[in-house]
This record gives C-alpha cells, sequence and structure tokens, in this order.
C-alpha cells in the first residue's frame, strides 16, 4: 500500500493555517467552498516512535489510555485527522482555522463535513 500526498501545511499561526494542495490534484478542490467545515488527513512525518499507551497530549498528570484512545502520534501508522472550518479558497490552497498539524505537513485526503446549504440540518 502507498499514500501519496496530495499537498502540505504551510505555517499554522493563531490557529490559521494554509493548505497547498498539489497543482495536480487542483481539480479535486472544485466546489469545496460550498463546505463550512473539511477534515483534513496529514502524517505526523516528525515521529518514528510507537507506543500503544500514552498520557493525552505527553502529559504524565493525565491518566494514560491506548493510542487509539487518543490523538497521539505515536501511532503505527501516524495518520492524523482533524475537522477544521474553511476559511477561504483561493486557487490549490485553502485556508483553515483549528488545523492541529505543524508546518510542512504532508497532507493525504481532504474531506468534506458539512455543505454550507446543510448547515440547519439535523
Amino acid at each position: 500500500m502507498e499514500i501519496l500526498p496530495i499537498g502540505r501545511v504551510i505555517g499554522n499561526e493563531g490557529g490559521r493555517a494554509e493548505i497547498e494542495v498539489l497543482p495536480e490534484y487542483q481539480e479535486g478542490l472544485f466546489r469545496i467552498e460550498e463546505n463550512d467545515r473539511i477534515l483534513v488527513l496529514y502524517i505526523f512525518d516528525r515521529t518514528t516512535e510507537l507506543r500503544m499507551r500514552v498520557h493525552p497530549r505527553g502529559d504524565p498528570r493525565n491518566p494514560e489510555v491506548g493510542v487509539f484512545a487518543s490523538r497521539s502520534p505515536m501511532r503505527p501508522n501516524h495518520i492524523a485527522v482533524t475537522e477544521v472550518r474553511l476559511v477561504a479558497v483561493e486557487g490549490n490552497k485553502l485556508t483553515v482555522e483549528g488545523l492541529d498539524a505543524l508546518d510542512g505537513s504532508p497532507v493525504v485526503d481532504i474531506k468534506p463535513v458539512k455543505r454550507r446549504d446543510q448547515a440547519n440540518l439535523p
């Protein structure tokens, strides 16, 4: 199995980040602005460590939990997902709020959560 990046995170300051989608995947952004929120799947690319039990947020004061009950980067496949607010779309760049990825993190997928015209639906 091979998972290829579709883009990368650019900056992440003040709760706002940009996602730059590679030009060959830009067409996949067609009408994405119709969504209030999107899921960003990315890779924890700065860790190779694996632990099956962790303290959430790396804080030993937090009770230990299994890695699958946490958002720890020390996972078998180092895949992360964050639901973010889509702020703007300009060409192949998305501006988002709430992304907990580091600058330069490889993005492997983007999925819609809720379309703007469905915001009031249950």
